[in-house]
């Protein structure tokens, strides 16, 4: 491995990518496919090329922006579903899951401003934006070391009973805080219909109002309204945008607090939902073929009490969440799935469910110990 810096007098600092870069040891190709998807991640949509009529935004970029593109926005999106003993419900017939919250002006002039939650709607959720950093290393994870951590029943009597959400044709989800979404193009794809209101060869249909089509002077563009070359192209860069930086401190006393930390971060069993390394899939691309990623998750459903409860998705109750990525969590301001958390101490301390064994031993550490875990968490 390439070594850029030293930290110690012995210890080499790994090279890595920039924040908002492509991934090492792409092809000059990948490097160009990288750039060109970048173009489109960030094309603005106006109501004459697709936009709308209903919407959240305008680009892929205004919610994935900050502190680089490919980070977060402050949008916070409004979902909603019905969850009952049929199961879970959402509520494709009255607009879906995704409540968009803006009207293009010739929607507008119809007398909607937005769209209502669905009246059948007996959860609401708010999301706020993930960052998409190492995504491309997210999807080249194998099913099988997913399934393999898979433990429904708590046979190692643990109390953490990981179960993989899975899509309506039976493939294993990783992707949205549900992870009811399989794969990284399904994602992508899926975001252009549900966030901008812009069709697509694979969902060529615009998306209704509550179960309503869409009045047909407020929609002038022709469908699908982007091509799937240009859905390609935001794969690509996605595939290839590299995983957040790590921190590495400088100091010996930096470095031994910080290995205090990583060490309690296992000791009170966070490491068991937040597995900190997984490894790709062989792959003809040498930036992805058996990479080691430092994702922190087990990409599992758990169940994270009652408090966090909101919406169901696929085979995920209110309870349930896929455990949250912490790759690129120095980067983040807000925390939870809706954002509310303002520090990642209030994100652990209002965990529950199969979390609250590890919550109550984080709130019975020292104070010293507590911030050699925030350190070490800092350094993510």
């Amino acid at each position: 491995m390439a070594m850029t810096a030293f930290f110690g007098c012995r210890t080499p600092v790994p090279e890595q990518a920039a924040l908002g870069e492509p991934l090492l040891g792409l092809t000059r190709i990948q490097v160009a496919q990288f750039h060109e998807g970048k173009k489109v991640f960030q094309r603005e949509f106006t109501p004459n090329d697709g936009l709308g009529p209903l919407f959240n935004s305008v680009s892929c970029a205004e919610c994935h922006e900050d502190p680089v593109l490919g980070g977060v926005g402050d949008e916070v999106e409004v979902h909603a579903t019905r969850y009952g003993t049929g199961g879970c419900d959402p509520l494709f017939e009255e607009g879906g899951p995704v409540v968009q919250q803006k009207a293009t002006p010739l929607l507008q002039g119809h007398g909607i401003q937005k769209e209502e939650i669905p009246p059948s709607a007996n959860r609401q959720a708010r999301r706020s934006t993930p960052p998409v950093f190492g995504f491309g290393l997210i999807d080249a994870i194998p099913d099988e070391a997913i399934l393999y951590r898979e433990d429904p029943n708590d046979a190692n009597h643990d109390g953490i009973r990981g179960r993989a959400n899975r899509t309506i044709d039976g493939r294993v989800g990783r992707f949205g805080r549900k992870a009811a979404v399989a794969t990284l193009s399904d994602f992508n794809r899926g975001a252009f219909p549900a966030e901008m209101g812009v069709t697509t060869p694979f969902a060529p249909v615009e998306e209704t109002i509550n179960g309503k089509p869409v009045p047909p002077d407020t929609d002038p563009a022709v469908d699908p309204e982007i091509s799937d070359a240009d859905t390609e192209k935001v794969n690509n860069f996605v595939r290839f945008l590299a995983p957040p930086p790590r921190l590495f401190p400088k100091t010996y006393a930096e470095r031994r607090q910080v290995a205090h930390g990583k060490t309690l971060f296992g000791t009170i069993q966070c490491a068991s939902c937040h597995v900190p390394e997984m490894t790709t899939r062989p792959d003809t691309s040498a930036a992805l073929n058996k990479q080691a990623v430092a994702l922190y998750s087990d990409l599992l459903l758990h169940d994270m009490g009652q408090e966090l409860a909101d919406i169901c998705l696929g085979l995920a109750a209110p309870a349930d969440f896929r455990t949250e990525l912490l790759m690129g969590l120095r980067f983040r301001e807000q925390f939870l799935h809706d954002g509310s958390a303002k520090t990642v101490r209030e994100a652990i301390e209002r965990h529950g469910g199969e979390a609250a064994k590890s919550r109550d031993a984080f709130k019975a550490l020292s104070d010293t110990d507590k911030d050699a875990l925030l350190k070490f968490l800092g350094t993510i």
